[in-house]
């Protein structure tokens, strides 16, 4: 039986928390995301709850990890890469 998935909740807490985690200033954060500084800061403080895929794509990006986590749909903070591939090659594949 599936686990019933609980209704997604964006936490600007855990972009604040994974940036300080990572020692990345919120202006490389911004850069890489491609949104200004202020956006960043109000994604950050959940004034921006309804933000677009697009925008929060981008954030989990600069941050190398999913949006799944920033989302709080999941606890692991890793990009899919950092376990996928390691599954990948362990299965005899090079991830290609």
């Amino acid at each position: 039986m599936n686990k019933p998935i609980s209704e997604p909740t964006f936490a600007g807490g855990r972009i604040r928390a994974l940036r300080k985690q990572r020692s990345l200033p919120a202006e490389a954060v911004a850069r890489r995301a491609d949104i200004s500084l202020r956006h960043l800061h109000r994604l950050e403080a959940g004034q921006r709850p309804n933000t677009s895929a697009v925008t929060l794509t981008r954030v989990a990006l600069a941050l190398d990890t999913t949006v799944e986590y920033l989302l709080g749909v999941t606890e692991d903070s890793r990009a899919i890469h950092e376990f996928a591939l390691p599954a990948v090659e362990a299965a005899g594949g090079d991830g290609r």
